[in-house]
């Protein structure tokens, strides 16, 4: 190979080996490098932050805190109505030490609030049993609040220590109520819509006159329009405790407003919409709210109204209530402000009263017993005219003597005996009015007394007034005669009178301390009345006989002529007393001595020793005895004929045998009447007997289906009947419906009652059937023979029997009977065979009864059914254990 100098040169490109330098040309760039703009941004920006920051900074303040709590630079904002107006840029300590520097910057839309007057405060969360105030604060952090003020601009300021007590804590409605005091609200206190929060109180100041407190509300915006210019608002503060006979009612509104206060208000619909701060008035409680129609109400003295919400009732239900108590202008009457539902608005007219309803505490009965404790209260009485807002309450007296008729009349007495206010005046134990007023005049004791309209017409120109009460005690031909009243005229007395003479009424009257002083009034009087009585002949009596009550001579006998019927005779009763002679007087002849002679022994009675001398007539009050013969008074012959004197009945019976005169006719043992006499008729064969019914039961017992029965003692085997008759026999009589009728039958035996079933059992014989022979299945009674007659034909026994409504369903169409009375004797080759029933049927009889097995049972007999009558049983019959259900 050949060396040589050079390397090997590419096949392509450019030669390789070392290269000469070749000569450059350089030009000089003078445009500006681009890397210039940064700066120039950087210093542009720098400049439009600083132009920035300034226009922000708006105005520079410092603000004086007690204490830096809650204040942080450039994080605690300062606030005006929830709007950021500046921020806290320092906060440092003063130089004496005693407080908070705080400069913070107020932005410039903000600048011109800074005035001299403008206040700071700050705001933090705040809980308390009112409420949470502050929330935004918890979300947010504390801020400062600024509340714009009046004066010159101003950069240094002194903060408060809490919100200014006249600022609202947000937006929404202001209004004012005023109080007497303050009671227990204070400044957060909620007022309540409903029992819903819809704002709270923020302030509260005298009024001007110092007489009154103001407190100022604020109402959230959203409840604005619940407030109207009929709003009530009431304080519900504490709690509400209502004492009674129902029991403790205890009532608060929320536990906040138990310890801090509260107030509530309602709205009616008809109320208007009202400006801010408008002025309400602020009531204790709800019962003096007076919600609703605004009325007055001129009380009477002593009313015991309360002020504190009495109520006003209608028919019961309440409808108003009492707000407030007041003396007029000339302090002469006492005013009530009251409220009345809107919706009684219709009762309110001119003719409207109120009547004052009081407690009463009597032995005649208890009302409006609560009113010792709560006080009394209005019912509302509605009367016609024009609509009015003013009325008058009266008392019950005031009320009777307002009503048209109503009489007030004047008794006077010596003295007082146990009347009072409200006593009851009454007529034939009747309420009818009632004493309004006592009181002195001169020497005597005046009572006004008020009678009610409708019952003064009892009141005459000779009632005499008497007071009523007390044990009373007569002493009458009948003996002693207590009267003991009600247990309350015993304690409390009232005043009765009677109705006598014209109908022209007095104005004023005696007052009598006893009915007995009453009745003798009159005793001055002068002159007689005559009496006109009629007997069948003339008792031992002549002219000058003298005519006793209850063996007080009160008149004598003036006369007496014959008559076609009898013999009429005159007595002059003495002025004085004549108002004992009734239309229930009864006269009596009373001459000579009146002997009794019965099993009890002899009873005598004698007269006085007038009437035993000059004969004499007796008169004395009872009810019930027909007492007239036509417009004549009758004359009984004694006053046991004159008791025992009623109704006169006639009775036919086939005897008389235990009957004579005298003989009792009586309904379950007591006697209500007397046979008078015993006349046999000879053509009919029967006995006519007159009988008399007492008084007080002869319209019971003379009806058409009254039934009288002989009842006589009845001994038999079986025991001994109607053991009381055996010394005597009487008549007993059941008491029946129907017309009038004073004719009757005298039965054998009582009136058979029976709701079961009769069957009929035919039989050869009667052997030792009877009535009263016993039904017996299974050896229980079910029932006995009523009655046994022989058949039409003769041929045969008829046994009438009746089943108890019980046992009915026993007898069937199939069921056989057979006669188990006496023994039953079989004699034969292996001796004798003796088999008897029970004792009872030993004694009394029997019949048995049974009936067949057999399924299905037979039909239920029907009443009126036929049977044999079988002497005796076949063995199976004995056997048979049907079952028989009850229908």
């Amino acid at each position: 190979m050949t060396n040589s100098k050079h390397p090997p040169q590419p096949p392509f490109g450019n030669p390789v080996g070392p290269q000469q330098p070749q000569p450059v040309n350089v030009k000089r760039d003078r445009q500006i490098s681009p890397l210039w703009i940064l700066p120039v941004l950087a210093l542009g920006l720098a400049a439009w932050l600083v132009v920035q920051a300034v226009s922000e900074a708006g105005q520079r303040i410092i603000i004086h805190f007690e204490d830096a709590a809650g204040l942080v630079a450039g994080r605690t904002m300062i606030r005006y109505q929830g709007l950021e107006v500046g921020v806290v840029r320092d906060v440092k300590l003063s130089d004496d030490l005693q407080s908070i520097y705080v400069t913070a910057d107020i932005y410039p839309e903000a600048v011109q609030v800074l005035r001299k007057g403008t206040r700071f405060w700050l705001v933090k969360p705040k809980a308390s049993i009112t409420g949470i105030s502050g929330l935004d604060a918890l979300v947010s952090g504390n801020y400062i609040a600024l509340l714009p003020g009046e004066g010159e601009p101003a950069q240094e300021f002194d903060a408060l220590d809490s919100q200014p007590s006249e600022t609202p804590a947000g937006e929404g409605l202001t209004i004012q109520l005023q109080a007497p005091d303050l009671g227990s609200v204070s400044i957060g206190a909620q007022v309540y819509y409903k029992k819903i929060p819809v704002g709270e109180v923020y302030n509260y100041t005298l009024s001007n006159s110092k007489k009154r407190v103001l407190i100022d509300v604020l109402i959230q915006p959203q409840y604005a329009n619940l407030v109207t210019n009929k709003s009530r608002f009431w304080n519900v503060s504490g709690v509400s405790a209502n004492i009674g006979f129902n029991g403790v009612d205890v009532q608060f509104e929320s536990l906040s407003a138990l310890i801090a206060g509260a107030i509530a208000f309602d709205s009616p619909d008809e109320g208007l919409p009202i400006q801010p701060n408008h002025l309400f008035r602020l009531y204790p409680d709800l019962n003096t709210a007076g919600r609703g129609i605004a009325i007055t109400v001129e009380l009477p003295d002593d009313n015991d109204i309360s002020a504190g919400g009495a109520p006003i009732v209608y028919r019961g239900l309440q409808i108003g209530q009492i707000s407030d108590l007041r003396l007029d202008h000339q302090r002469k009457r006492i005013i009530a402000h009251a409220a009345i539902e809107p919706s009684m608005s219709d009762l309110l007219t001119s003719g409207t009263s109120l009547l004052l309803e009081e407690a009463n505490l009597s032995l005649q009965g208890v009302s409006n017993l609560g009113n010792l404790i709560k006080g009394n209260y209005l019912t509302l009485i509605p009367g016609e005219g024009e609509p009015a807002r003013h009325f008058q309450a009266f008392t019950q007296e005031q009320l009777e003597e307002k009503r048209p008729g109503a009489a007030v009349i004047h008794l006077y007495a010596d003295k007082n005996v146990g009347i009072s206010r409200n006593t009851q005046v009454t007529h034939r134990g009747m309420a009818v009015g009632s004493v309004k007023k006592i009181s002195l005049e001169k020497e005597k004791v005046r009572f006004d007394i008020i009678i009610k309209p409708e019952f003064t017409s009892l009141v005459r120109s000779q009632s005499r007034f008497f007071i009523d009460g007390g044990i009373q005690a007569d002493i009458s031909a009948d003996g002693i005669n207590v009267s003991v009243p009600p247990a309350e005229q015993l304690i409390s007395n009232s005043i009765a009178f009677t109705s006598e003479g014209s109908g022209k009424m007095r104005s004023q009257y005696p007052l009598f301390e006893s009915q007995a002083l009453a009745k003798l009034a009159s005793s001055q009087q002068s002159g007689s009345t005559t009496v006109q009585l009629f007997a069948d002949a003339l008792p031992s009596v002549s002219e000058g006989s003298p005519v006793l009550y209850r063996n007080l001579p009160v008149g004598k006998v003036s006369g007496y002529a014959l008559t076609r019927d009898g013999v009429t005779i005159k007595l002059s009763i003495q002025n004085k007393y004549r108002y004992l002679v009734t239309a229930d007087s009864v006269f009596w002849d009373q001459s000579g001595v009146e002997i009794e002679a019965g099993l009890s022994g002899v009873n005598i009675k004698a007269s006085p020793v007038t009437s035993l001398l000059k004969g004499g007539i007796a008169f004395d009050n009872m009810n019930g005895i027909p007492n007239r013969v036509g417009k004549q008074f009758k004359l009984f012959g004694s006053l046991k004929s004159a008791k025992e004197f009623g109704t006169q009945i006639s009775l036919t019976a086939e005897h008389a045998k235990g009957i004579s005169v005298g003989t009792d006719i009586k309904y379950q043992g007591v006697t209500v009447g007397k046979v008078l006499s015993l006349v046999p008729d000879f053509k009919t064969g029967l006995v006519q007997i007159d009988a008399r019914l007492f008084p007080r039961f002869a319209d019971a017992l003379t009806k058409d289906k009254t039934h009288f029965w002989l009842v006589t003692p009845k001994v038999e085997l079986t025991g001994v009947k109607n053991l009381d008759s055996l010394l005597s026999s009487y008549i007993e009589v059941e008491p029946g419906e129907g017309n009038y009728r004073q004719t009757f039958a005298l039965s054998e035996q009582a009136k058979a009652r029976f709701d079961g079933l009769t069957v009929i059992l035919e039989s050869v014989n009667r052997a030792s059937i009877r009535s009263g022979t016993p039904l017996l299945f299974r050896d229980i009674q079910v029932g006995q023979v009523s009655k046994v007659t022989l058949g039409e034909l003769a041929d045969r026994v008829m046994i009438e029997a009746h089943i108890e409504p019980g046992f009915r369903h026993l007898v069937r169409s199939d069921t056989v009977f057979w006669n188990t009375s006496g023994l039953d004797v079989s004699v034969g080759l292996t001796g004798a065979s003796i088999q008897a029933g029970t004792v009872d049927s030993l004694i009394r009889g029997g019949i048995a009864l049974a009936t067949p097995e057999g399924q299905p049972l037979s039909a239920p007999a029907q009443s009126g059914t036929h049977f044999l009558l079988h002497e005796k049983a076949n063995p199976e019959w004995k056997q048979w254990r049907t079952a028989i259900p009850a229908e």
